[in-house]
């Protein structure tokens, strides 16, 4: 966390005398032109999500460190909470649209949270500020608060908002009150802001002062969906760090690879990462590794707009915890049935090789643990209930052996660093999920 902090940290600093002479680029600016809400409404799809759980702090990476000297204050929140303050989440859709409505989670939560004056603009990677001139509230039920239930999901109405694919939005919201317990995705891996305890409500500053506290974990926020007319729908990719990018800030994860691939195309087809640090699919974990995959695949998947495929790659982190591959693969099929019922294409990815000691690989690895991955990866590639598989085995893969390219690894050899997520990325067979997911 220290280290992502710091690289995060030399980013801001080498934007700032971009953001001095104003604010985030306008040169897209949101349309005026006239979008049926009806329309949008009734054919809504995720352009991004994030998997919720905590409550915060519980999460991994989450310890607190001391930031670089002139650096935003790391965001506190004393008792665990947020209590009268706003917030500024940093988003970077998969697809554009035209109209578009945000997701707030009070899953973990324990009370009521009140949202107010919720809004969405074009934003800055690197830094708190907006382009004022694309901000739009966002209503829920025509109101400018909104209430989320503890366990509950807060959607807002729909509104007009153009924005392009790969393009970093600004969500702009104040929790009024104390929140209790809060939802959160530990890592973005980006900088997120926050104003100070009790601060009030600051939401309409743009250039982004009073948003003081710097924190990398995405707060109540889990999705946002829009309207797109040429939208075909979206695949979510479900699974543990090595989705959720393990250390690769601003977006340089394998399903951003696979986006920009998509986008290039043009085949109006978003892509959702439902990744979780430390997550297994089993309950071999549970806690600050979020809830398992059998657990979260309604919620995280099946619950999601416009969804049409599902990748699902997970499984790496329950053979470090001495799960054996058959209750995966039991696992494994229950998640296809579950798929399958709700009508999604599901494709697969092999488990990649590992040679970590830090992350419980070692020292039984080689002769226990990597037997059970051969097995579970030969299930994969050979099971017939599926409609694709994506060998990220293979890609990386050390030539002719099973132990990870180094070269594609950061030196932890759990996860890929930039040119792995690449590598994986493009590994996707694009023509045969669109052929086999009826996403031409």
């Amino acid at each position: 966390m220290k280290l992502l902090l710091k690289t995060l940290g030399l980013l801001a600093a080498s934007a700032l005398l971009g953001a001095c002479f104003g604010g985030a680029d306008s040169t897209n600016s949101s349309s005026t032109s006239r979008v049926d809400l009806r329309e949008a409404q009734a054919n809504m799809v995720g352009v991004w999500s994030t998997a919720p759980y905590g409550p915060y702090p519980l999460g991994p990476l989450t310890q607190e460190n001391t930031p670089l000297p002139g650096a935003p204050e790391l965001a506190s929140f004393p008792g665990d909470q947020a209590v009268n303050r706003s917030f500024r989440m940093i988003i970077n859709p998969t697809l554009g649209g035209q109209a578009v409505r945000i997701r707030l989670s009070n899953l973990m939560g324990t009370q009521p949270v009140r949202f107010e004056n919720i809004s969405i603009a074009k934003g800055n990677p690197l830094l708190p500020n907006i382009d004022e001139a694309t901000q739009v509230a966002l209503t829920v039920n025509g109101r400018d608060f909104g209430v989320a239930m503890p366990g509950q999901e807060l959607i807002t109405d729909v509104v007009a908002f153009e924005f392009g694919a790969q393009e970093d939005l600004a969500v702009t919201f104040h929790v009024a009150g104390e929140s209790g317990p809060m939802t959160w995705h530990a890592v973005s891996f980006g900088p997120q802001y926050i104003s100070p305890h009790n601060s009030g409500d600051v939401t309409d500053d743009s250039v982004g002062t009073s948003f003081q506290q710097v924190s990398v974990g995405w707060f109540f926020i889990s999705g946002l969906d829009a309207f797109n007319p040429e939208a075909k729908g979206a695949i979510v990719a479900i699974g543990d760090s090595i989705t959720d990018g393990f250390m690769q800030v601003l977006n340089q994860r394998w399903t951003d690879r696979l986006a920009t691939r998509l986008n290039a195309q043009n085949a109006n087809v978003a892509v959702l990462n439902q990744g979780i640090n430390s997550n297994t699919v089993t309950n071999a974990r549970n806690g600050f590794a979020g809830p398992p995959l059998i657990e979260r695949f309604q919620r995280d998947v099946l619950d999601r707009a416009g969804v049409k495929a599902v990748v699902i790659f997970e499984g790496t982190n329950d053979l470090g915890a001495d799960v054996k591959a058959e209750p995966v693969i039991q696992a494994y099929r229950q998640l296809i049935q579950q798929a399958r019922s709700s009508g999604l294409c599901v494709f697969m990815g092999t488990i990649p090789p590992r040679a970590d000691v830090a992350f419980g690989w070692f020292p039984d690895g080689p002769t226990v643990k990597e037997p059970e991955r051969q097995k579970i990866n030969t299930w994969i590639r050979s099971t017939p209930l599926i409609d694709g598989v994506v060998d990220f085995d293979k890609v990386l893969a050390a030539p002719g052996t099973p132990l990870p390219n180094a070269a594609l690894y950061i030196p932890d050899l759990l996860h890929p660093n930039s040119l792995g997520f690449t590598a994986m990325g493009d590994e996707v067979d694009i023509d045969a999920m669109l052929l086999r997911c009826n996403l031409n």
